[in-house]
């Protein structure tokens, strides 16, 4: 086959897959595509990496384990996201964890468990949480406060603009997290809740603690900022402090 013939039909495919795809986002909506392009992008990586890193990880003891840890691995710590690195493992926590039972001291989550559906992962990830614990190991989970946005809703804009981190321009309040500018605090509130899909469920204490609950933990602690009951718990990012809500829970 020459040059000009692989060249060609290289062409046709690629002509039948911008047309496949032109018609599936006229038939299915763009948000659901962009879903399901990260979900295959997430699920080549799991088949590549998973079984190699199950293996190494289920023979550590007494770990330390930052969840959806992004570009702040600690230091000491097993990081575990769906963008691996040099210092990050690849790892799909809503399908619960690589551990053994009893296996680990302390679990950091942080921005991370809003992201999941609260019918099925959340309860996964919390009970395998559990399972692979130790006993009196610390989960720490740190959420966008839903319940302190909501009091501050419908009041002045240097509340809402203080827990965010608001920029004034001329045409309304700028998100320096993701970019938006609001000229609404429902547009603010519903940003923090939904973030463009990316957000599955708003937490407040109350809730957090009752899912925690039933995930089989006891003893559920509302924390502060860097307050921690492990001393060598993972440090809290300090530029979230202001909307964020600390719980820690026991095993």
């Amino acid at each position: 086959m020459s040059a000009g013939t692989i060249g060609k039909g290289f062409g046709v495919a690629d002509n039948v897959t911008r047309i496949l795809m032109l018609a599936l986002t006229r038939l299915i909506p763009d948000r659901v595509l962009r879903e399901v392009a990260l979900e295959l992008r997430i699920a080549g990586k799991r088949v590549r990496y998973s079984r190699a890193i199950r293996r190494r990880l289920m023979r550590l003891a007494e770990c330390r384990v930052n969840v959806g840890c992004g570009n702040r691995p600690v230091p000491g710590w097993v990081n575990l996201d769906v963008q691996p690195s040099s210092a990050v493992d690849f790892w799909d926590c809503r399908r619960g964890f690589p551990f053994s039972d009893n296996s680990v001291a302390a679990i950091y989550c942080e921005h991370v468990l809003e992201h999941f559906e609260l019918a099925s992962e959340t309860p996964q990830f919390l009970r395998d949480a559990w399972r692979c614990l130790r006993p009196a190991g610390v989960i720490r989970i740190v959420v966008p406060d839903a319940g302190a946005y909501l009091r501050a809703y419908g009041g002045d804009w240097a509340s809402l603009a203080a827990m965010r981190g608001l920029e004034p321009t001329e045409q309304g309040w700028r998100d320096p997290w993701i970019g938006e500018t609001y000229q609404t605090q429902l547009q603010l509130i519903n940003s923090v809740f939904r973030q463009r899909n990316e957000h599955r469920y708003a937490y407040d204490e109350e809730t957090l603690t009752l899912v925690l609950h039933e995930a089989g933990f006891s003893r559920v602690i509302p924390q502060s900022f860097a307050v921690s009951i492990d001393r060598e718990m993972a440090p809290d990012t300090e530029v979230r402090r202001a909307e964020s809500l600390y719980v820690e829970a026991v095993k």
